[in-house]
């Protein structure tokens, strides 16, 4: 793309004819999504949840269920999607504080899940991840944009360009609440599913010294979304 010499707010004819052909290919309704997305959907109620995980995703999904939502895509993972036919829809995802993400995970996904290896690691890597500063280690040293969802950047789960609402699990039943009052749900109330139990804050897990290399690691979904320790 360029500007005509001398003439810096005019683009030049080449420019200018493929500006006119992506405008042209933006309005095709079936041109799909270039990321993939963890999505629920239902055509009833017009809507679509990325899903984030260790952000409520259970306790949300049987709050639809047991309500009687409709859902055309239950839990179907790495999806492409139309992003113009559902132009309508409402979107959401939920999202949390990145460095209380990284602990919940651990606890789950390492901790408590006994003798398996969550991660399909070496067993001498698998070994120090039981360690939280060794699991903090293994994140520095993947591509978090391209990896298990339960470790991987909530910005990368989420269609940032056609979201139209983002709930936060430090609010997360005013959030919620929300967003069932949107979807013309009844009044119910949420029962908490697959909750990782823990005894205090997540503060707790860190030195200094790891609280900034989490904030590396995640550097994006601390800016996109606002998280501070």
């Amino acid at each position: 793309m360029r500007t005509v010499p001398g003439k810096p707010g005019r683009l030049d004819v080449r420019s200018i004819s493929m500006q006119l052909l992506y405008r042209g290919v933006a309005k095709m309704p079936l041109i799909p999504t270039s990321s993939r997305y963890n999505i629920t959907l239902s055509h009833s109620k017009k809507f679509i949840w990325y899903r984030v995980a260790k952000v409520g995703t259970r306790t949300i999904l049987n709050h639809l269920k047991d309500s009687g939502v409709p859902l055309d895509v239950e839990h179907a993972s790495w999806l492409h999607y139309p992003v113009k036919s559902f132009g309508d829809y409402f979107k959401f995802a939920f999202v949390r504080n990145p460095w209380d993400r990284v602990v919940s995970c651990w606890r789950n996904k390492v901790v408590n899940i006994g003798n398996k290896n969550f991660f399909l690691l070496p067993d001498s890597e698998a070994e120090k991840l039981q360690t939280f500063e060794g699991f903090v280690d293994f994140l520095s040293r993947i591509d978090i944009e391209n990896c298990d969802r339960h470790i991987r950047s909530q910005s990368a789960l989420i269609d940032l360009n056609s979201v139209d609402y983002i709930g936060r699990m430090e609010s997360f039943y005013d959030d919620a609440s929300y967003v069932f009052k949107k979807l013309g749900l009844p009044e119910k109330e949420m029962v908490r599913r697959n909750v990782t139990s823990t005894e205090t804050s997540y503060h707790k897990y860190y030195s200094d010294d790891l609280a900034d290399k989490v904030a590396t690691i995640y550097r994006k979904d601390i800016q996109v979304f606002g998280y501070e320790f």
